[in-house]
């Protein structure tokens, strides 16, 4: 009988520990919506289609440096655009400030310091405080032809 409870107390702590291992830290606050978790999936799987589209690359100067790093972030936007994500406006009118103090501080044009932003920002696909996400969902819908 001894043996029974045993075995029974030790499946009741395999499942408790098992819970709380696995719900540690959730938040309901912080819980992730429907669409950000779609936007995180298909950020992570155009992030991998842009590390595999350079992953043979191997540049020796400069100028193919440059080349590698626009050929992947081209990668990237085109994957978002194809799954329905364009640049966010909202984005775009708090980095131009940004991009205008970096271009004056680094002696870069505007054009270059916007680009090597979004650059950046396009690879983050979580909300990060009260900074705008880079990417937003198309609201047109296409018609099927």
């Amino acid at each position: 009988m001894k043996k029974l409870y045993l075995i029974i107390f030790g499946i009741i702590g395999l499942v408790t520990a098992s819970f709380i291992y696995n719900h540690q830290g959730y938040d309901a606050k912080t819980a992730l919506t429907p669409d950000q978790q779609q936007i995180q999936k298909t950020g992570y799987k155009c992030l991998d289609f842009g590390d595999r589209a350079v992953a043979k690359d191997m540049p020796i100067i400069e100028f193919q440096k440059l080349e590698r790093i626009s050929k992947r972030a081209n990668v990237i936007a085109r994957c978002m655009q194809d799954n329905g994500y364009n640049t966010n406006p909202v984005w775009l009118k708090y980095a131009e400030p940004i991009a205008k103090t970096e271009a004056e501080k680094t002696k870069i044009s505007f054009d270059e310091a916007i680009t090597n932003l979004s650059r950046k920002d396009m690879q983050v696909f979580e909300q990060r405080g009260n900074k705008p996400n880079y990417w937003v969902k198309n609201n047109v819908s296409k018609s099927p032809n």
